[in-house]
This record gives structure tokens, sequence and C-alpha cells, in this order.
């Protein structure tokens, strides 16, 4: 055996056998600020019912993320009632197709008032041909290739795709993952270090539909977007430490309160390849 062998061999060894202690005494700073609470969801159109989450930091790998409860929430003056799931409050609002006039969130929790406010935007039709969706023929099946990320579009918004098996978008699942694409209207940052294309492969018989759903989100909304996801999909090795992602809500709180325009679309999978 040669050194450099008997070397790489020995490493390999040492690394296998300290890997559960090294990952036992890891240690994480103590975050440099602390907040008081995390505001999430807003106003929809799609469905009466709207939903406002109020969770606390966690700011330890191994802490679960809490719902926060005995708050008081209200949409435009309307009051909020905390469901069955802690943290994650709702109302029937019959007026949540305001297009171009603003709503308005207040929370009171722990003697702290929290405000927050952002405008309904009206969505415009789907148009598949605008979702950059590439497709392939295999095997008699289709395989879409739907980007995370688009750039440069004319307008920006979300989409949320339901495909065979899945489940409907659902604006109460505040504390489910419910997986995004986004447009923006920004060119791509990091011009002189191309980003590596974020894509989805999924694989369907032509006769499988695929239901759509887009979203509006206001000008506001979208620089935010913007500036959290170069924290996160959009590092490379020339990024510097995250930064402070501050959204719209008043005071020692995070998160974005948004107002959103929905509509969607159902279509088979073989007349997404025309």
């Amino acid at each position: 055996m040669t050194l450099a062998r008997f070397l790489i061999l020995y490493f390999a060894v040492i690394l296998v056998s300290c890997k559960k202690e090294l990952i036992d005494k890891i240690n994480f700073k103590k975050a440099a600020l602390q907040y008081d609470l995390v505001i999430e969801g807003g106003v929809n159109s799609f469905s009466k019912e709207q939903f406002i989450r109020l969770s606390k930091p966690s700011y330890n790998v191994s802490d679960n993320v809490a719902g926060i409860s005995n708050a008081e929430v209200y949409i435009n003056s309307v009051k909020l009632d905390e469901t069955s799931t802690p943290g994650i409050y709702s109302v029937i609002l019959l007026e949540n197709k305001n297009y171009g006039f603003p709503y308005r969130l207040k929370v009171i929790y722990n003697n702290n008032t929290y405000f927050a406010e952002d405008t309904l935007k009206k969505v415009t039709p789907i148009v598949f041909s605008n979702l950059n969706i590439i497709t392939q023929i295999q095997n008699d099946n289709l395989v879409l290739s739907v980007p995370k990320h688009i750039f440069s579009s004319v307008e920006p918004g979300k989409q949320f795709y339901q495909f065979k098996g899945e489940s409907d978008w659902d604006p109460s699942k505040l504390a489910v993952s419910q997986t995004y694409a986004y447009t923006h209207i920004f060119a791509p940052p990091n011009g002189l270090y191309p980003l590596l294309e974020q894509r989805t492969n999924v694989t369907l018989l032509p006769a499988d539909s695929v239901k759509v759903y887009k979203f509006s989100v206001s000008n506001a909304y979208q620089r935010y977007l913007f500036n959290l996801f170069q924290e996160t999909d959009w590092k490379n090795i020339f990024s510097g430490n995250p930064g402070l992602i501050k959204g719209n809500i008043s005071g020692n709180a995070l998160g974005y309160f948004y107002c959103t325009d929905v509509v969607s679309k159902k279509i088979l999978a073989r007349d997404l390849e025309k």
C-alpha cells in the first residue's frame, strides 16, 4: 500500500469515528437579533375565508416552531378567531376582491401592536407559453420540467402546480409546505456568475391533467421575495453572509402580510407540448 492510499484510509476511519461526536458538539451562535413573533398569510380572492399564522421564532435547530395563541388579529377591523390549530387565525371576509385598495392587518400580542398593509392587484389570465415548461416524450410518458424562477417577466407572480395525486392549493395550510414557482420582473442577480437553473421534473401520462393556480403579487411583495431569494436560492461562493430581510410588519416582528388575486386552470398534460 502506498503512503498516499494509507493516509486516505487513515483519515477516512478517523472521520467516520468522529462524525457523531462532532455533530453532538455543534453549537450555534446566539442570534444577534431577537424578534417577538413571525406573521404569515394574507388576503386571497380565491376563498372567502382568510388565514393568518402567528408563531414564535425558533433560534435553535432542535426546537419546533410554536404557534402563538391569545393574540388579537384584525383585517380591515374585522376580528379573526383562532382555529383548532394553535397560532392559525381565520375569518370569513366578504369583501375579498377590492382591487387597487389596501388591506390592513393589525395584531395585538403581549401588550404590543403590529401593523401591516398590502394592496390587492388583479391577476392576469394563465398563459402556458409564459410558464417556461419544457416537455419531453419518454417511453410514451410525458416529462414536464417546471422552473422555480422565471426572470425578466412582464409582471411578477407566483404559480402553484397540482399534479395527479397531489392536493389542491389551500390557503389554510400555512404550517405545511406548499411549493410555488415565481416570475420576477427583475433580471437574474449576480450576472457575472450565472445561477444554476432550478427545475422540478414530473412524469405524467398524456391523459393526466395538470391544474395551475396563478397568484398576483404586489410590487412591494415582489421586492421582498426577490431580496429573500438572494439570501436563499441564489447564493454562490461570492455571496456575503445572509442579511436581515425585513417584511412589511411594523415593530419587532418578521414576515409579510400579502394580498393576492387567484385564478386556476386545468389542462391535459398532452396539450402542454403544443
